[in-house]
């Protein structure tokens, strides 16, 4: 019988993804991985997880990695706010500590293959000769926030979930299986930061003390003042005070702290460079091709040209595109397969 990980978080998605995984003929382990401080392996969340494991038959075992997560994520996290970006935590935490934990685990256990409940495709591609990663045709997909995987990584990994198109259609899966969590909540924070408060994190967690400084308009001139930058994010509306009209936060400098704002017609851009690329398939060596590019998890892919050069991409939208944010990933699909990310600057 092929053997398998799962990483089994307590919730409805991986609780079905153990359940389809067990029809298909695996011997699934449960792996509740504690990354957060509260996410110890006697945690609450610890035991709920070992309990929904026992009720699905599944073998069961935990993995400390907090110290890694909190390298890998949270002081990256800190970093990149208190540099005026705004970071994709979750675009970082998957090929750095939840995937590879994972499969580090799975190492120690002689288990090859591993699993999550993500919304999310992998299959072989004739084109790149190559299993790769594809977004999923739910409303919920995530393959933006895997975009950053290692062909390594996706090697090794089955998204159970990657088939269904709602996340309607999984609960009504999970009450049809009569799971004890099939209406369990889903978590709308970040998992380290369960009150939703970034600045009290921050604030908490580095010696950043925020300052009042400048609002200025595309122009430079002052149009009011601003309570600190971690405050505030590119696109931003509310929270900015009155100017007579909608203003919307267009950037943020963290050497002059100061906060540009713009009318809402100007937040449009045509362009954007980014760096810290990584390729989601191996062998990849176009420097210049078109592709559609996602500049955020809610965002709808647009086709562009990119050019890559001195370890930069430079990307040109056929279309103008709202807001492009210095920090956060783009995701780049040749169709519905990812085949690189890389950093916004």
């Amino acid at each position: 019988m092929n053997k398998i990980l799962l990483g089994l978080s307590g919730g409805v998605d991986s609780a079905v993804a153990a359940q389809l995984l067990k029809e298909e003929g695996y011997s699934v382990t449960g792996c509740f991985l504690s990354l957060t401080k509260g996410s110890h392996p006697l945690s609450e969340a610890a035991e709920s997880a070992r309990s929904l494991a026992e009720y699905l038959g599944i073998d069961f075992v935990t993995a400390d990695f907090t110290d890694r997560f909190e390298k890998e994520v949270t002081d990256y996290f800190i970093s990149e706010y208190l540099s005026g970006r705004t970071p994709n935590p979750c675009v970082r935490c998957n090929p750095t500590v939840k995937i590879r934990s994972l499969l580090d685990t799975a190492d120690k256990l002689g288990i090859n293959m591993i699993a999550t409940g993500h919304y999310a495709l992998t299959c072989f591609s004739e084109k790149y000769n190559e299993k790769v990663l594809k977004a999923a045709p739910s409303k919920k997909d995530q393959s933006y926030f895997l975009s950053r995987l290692h062909p390594s990584q996706t090697e090794r990994l089955i998204f159970p979930l990657g088939g269904f198109t709602s996340k309607d259609e999984v609960r009504e899966k999970a009450v049809s299986l009569k799971l004890p969590n099939a209406k369990k909540a889903d978590s709308q924070e970040i998992c380290f930061i369960p009150d939703n408060d970034y600045q009290r994190f921050i604030c908490e967690n580095s010696s950043f003390v925020p300052e009042e400084g400048d609002f200025l308009d595309n122009n430079g001139n002052v149009l009011g003042r601003h309570t600190g930058i971690i405050n505030y994010t590119v696109g931003q509306r509310k929270g900015l005070g009155a100017f007579g009209e909608p203003r919307y936060v267009k950037q943020i400098n963290a050497k002059n702290n100061t906060v540009t704002l713009c009318k809402k017609n100007e937040r449009y851009e045509s362009s954007l460079t980014a760096e810290d690329i990584s390729f989601a398939v191996n062998g990849f060596n176009e420097e210049s091709f078109t592709a559609d590019v996602k500049i955020r998890s809610t965002a709808r892919a647009e086709k562009a040209d990119i050019t890559i050069k001195d370890g930069r991409m430079n990307i040109i939208f056929h279309s103008p595109v709202l807001a492009p944010t210095p920090g956060q990933t783009a995701a780049i699909y040749d169709g519905d397969t990812v085949i690189a990310a890389a950093t916004i600057i």
